[in-house]
């Protein structure tokens, strides 16, 4: 890891109190044996600190890790959370209300930015969709993305890493101050 990475991991790492060991055990073992790149790693957590509502988190991943040098990537990773805050709140409310003619009535939701992938890759995109999605708690949307990346070549340990990111940034947002 870059020197810079370390400025936001050690922060977060030691804003994690004693009763949360287990977040910050978790946390240390997802930065430190990845199976994704550390671009990539960095703006999931980015795009989960974003949708988990977090700003101060997010600023940390964005302006201490390899993202400051990546900007494009960081903003791709805000345009998928920003999708995700959308779609993760809509195709809820669709399910719970039942009703199959609003579920066959098109959403009406502008999503411009997924067509070209916000300047990214389809598999970079996809992963903060995901990440967004895990914790916006959309089921629909982790299945829908899941499934791209899964037939895009991504493996299920690859994508369980995804849900590792999301998961314990979501928890640190709920126990450490930062």
């Amino acid at each position: 890891m870059g020197k810079i990475m370390n400025i936001w991991i050690e922060r977060i790492k030691d804003s994690i109190p004693d009763h949360s060991k287990d977040v910050k055990l978790t946390f240390d073992n997802v930065f430190k044996s990845t199976l994704l790149n550390e671009v990539d790693l960095h703006a999931c957590a980015y795009a989960a600190a974003i949708t988990a509502g977090n700003g101060e988190l997010a600023y940390a991943i964005e302006s201490g890790s390899v993202l400051v040098d990546n900007t494009t990537v960081a903003n791709a990773a805000k345009t998928a959370a920003s999708l995700m805050g959308m779609n993760n709140v809509y195709y809820p409310f669709v399910e719970m209300t039942g009703d199959s003619d609003l579920k066959n009535t098109p959403p009406g939701i502008r999503m411009q930015a997924y067509m070209n992938h916000a300047s990214v890759t389809k598999i970079q995109f996809e992963m903060f969709a995901l990440c967004a999605s895990i914790v916006g708690k959309c089921s629909h949307c982790v299945k829908n993305h899941y499934d791209v990346l899964k037939q895009e070549g991504m493996t299920v340990q690859q994508l369980q890493h995804v849900g590792k990111i999301a998961s314990v940034i979501n928890a640190i947002g709920k126990v450490a101050p930062l």
